[in-house]
């Protein structure tokens, strides 16, 4: 054989074997994707450093003007999660929403300036869901204020889906904007069995369609299940990943969705996340409320 086929041989050769080692050495990815979003981050300092400080890509939506909103988020984002602002909005069952809250009857300059100061108060904010919000995600005017917004900043948004009437999404859609709708509520009902199903459905979901997106609270029973998820992970073939990877523009027959569960509401926060000092207190006088704690006011930009 001629040297030159000879060496030219050889180093085909060289190359298919280290072709082979790097597809041996190389995991194979994930089948499917499932993002985990904690809602109401901000009024539970040691449950949500617990939640900064779980293992894995969470996504942590904070609360504006909340007495530990800007530490947490400060917390997570030097752990590697990812931070949304979770905008209170007006809801039907008259839950306070607290200071930053976006209401029915709002002039599009007085929506726009509230939630400008919502996304300032809140630091490396990369998206924005809907905290409650079962009354106003029905009306297609102030989404659309909304999503023009968003876009402007190059923001996401992520639709908890509080009501099977929203609108949000729609107005999403017609100007393309990165968005998707939350499929399961981890723990809508807060028993630790109750957790594991819900957890288990996202699972599911997530390797069957590909992806999915699970809203949880930072509950210590919500919390105790995430500390153990990566053992589940492995077994769905599911890899746990930020909210932005999962955004589309155009999600399909978005109007069609099933109608949620009973149970399935984000309350304004859940009651057992409220400081005990805060229960007499009018939930909207978030500097009385922080006089009352004795919590210096610098911690929070007003």
């Amino acid at each position: 054989m001629p040297r030159g086929n000879r060496a030219s041989l050889i180093a085909s050769g060289i190359a298919l074997l280290l072709a082979a080692s790097l597809a041996i050495s190389q995991p194979a990815l994930a089948q499917g994707r499932l993002a985990i979003i904690i809602d109401d981050i901000g009024y539970n300092l040691v449950l949500g450093k617990r939640s900064a400080d779980l293992t894995g890509d969470f996504t942590l939506a904070v609360l504006p003007f909340t007495p530990h909103g800007v530490e947490l988020a400060e917390r997570a984002h030097k752990r590697g999660k990812e931070i949304m602002l979770h905008a209170p909005m007006s809801n039907r069952h008259n839950y306070p929403l607290g200071r930053g809250g976006l209401v029915m009857g709002m002039e599009r300059s007085e929506f726009l300036a509230v939630l400008r100061r919502n996304l300032a108060n809140i630091p490396y904010v990369k998206g924005v869901n809907n905290h409650m919000g079962s009354l106003l995600t029905e009306q297609a005017e102030p989404m659309g204020w909304l999503m023009e917004e968003l876009k402007q900043r190059q923001l996401y948004f992520v639709d908890s889906r509080t009501s099977a009437q929203t609108q949000a999404l729609i107005m999403a859609e017609q100007i393309q904007l990165p968005s998707r709708r939350r499929d399961v509520f981890l723990d809508d009902e807060r028993t630790r069995a109750n957790i594991q199903f819900q957890l288990l459905r996202a699972l599911k979901q997530a390797s069957k369609q590909g992806t999915a997106i699970a809203i949880g609270h930072p509950y210590p029973e919500t919390l105790a299940e995430l500390e153990q998820l990566q053992p589940l992970l492995d077994q769905f073939d599911v890899q746990l990943v930020k909210a932005s990877q999962l955004m589309i523009k155009a999600p399909p027959q978005t109007a069609k969705r099933k109608v949620r569960h009973k149970n399935d509401i984000c309350l304004a926060p859940p009651m057992g996340l409220w400081p005990q000092v805060w229960a007499p207190i009018d939930p909207f006088a978030v500097d009385q409320l922080l006089v009352a704690a004795g919590i210096e006011h610098r911690n929070v930009k007003k």
